[in-house]
């Protein structure tokens, strides 16, 4: 949705000095994109090729996060990581919680929570098969902060112009 307003300012003011950002956010936006595609894609094979089974109240919490119980899947998550410390399958827990708080539905919903979790993951898990998906909601995090910047730059630069 943003990269059409990026696309929007492009056009409608092509003399912009905002115009390099703008085509910066658009390009970083469809390298998001074909990161995204390429994690599920890669994800998918894993879990086709995939032997061993995940531990139970993992298995349930991604179950529970589906069901749009964010309260009980929290708890849960929360156990595992009581429970794991920092040893599988903390990783998984830690990225559900990160999910949990990143979530349109959650009316508890925070995203610097979210974002500390997956910093968590990352940072304790470099070799999980989630640390990259959480490094790319990491980015996506970063990249909201950068767009809203630039939302409050385009609306004080229209004010100017109303003047």
């Amino acid at each position: 949705m943003s990269q059409h307003y990026f696309e929007k300012l492009i056009t409608n003011f092509p003399d912009s000095k905002l115009v390099p950002e703008a085509k910066t956010f658009i390009a970083l936006f469809e390298t998001i994109a074909a990161r995204e595609k390429a994690t599920l894609v890669s994800e998918k094979q894993k879990k086709a090729a995939a032997v061993k089974e995940k531990p139970a109240d993992a298995a349930r919490t991604r179950k529970v996060v589906e069901n749009k119980n964010f309260t009980e899947a929290l708890q849960k998550n929360m156990q595992i990581l009581e429970k794991a410390g920092m040893q599988k399958p903390s990783d998984e827990a830690l990225y559900n919680i990160g999910l949990i708080y990143a979530h349109v539905d959650n009316p508890a919903k925070d995203y610097k929570k979210s974002q500390y979790y997956f910093e968590v993951l990352a940072k304790q898990f470099p070799e999980s098969d989630l640390a990259e998906e959480a490094r790319i909601w990491l980015g996506l995090f970063e990249t909201i902060d950068k767009i809203q910047q630039i939302d409050i730059e385009i609306e004080q630069q229209k004010k100017q112009l109303t003047r």
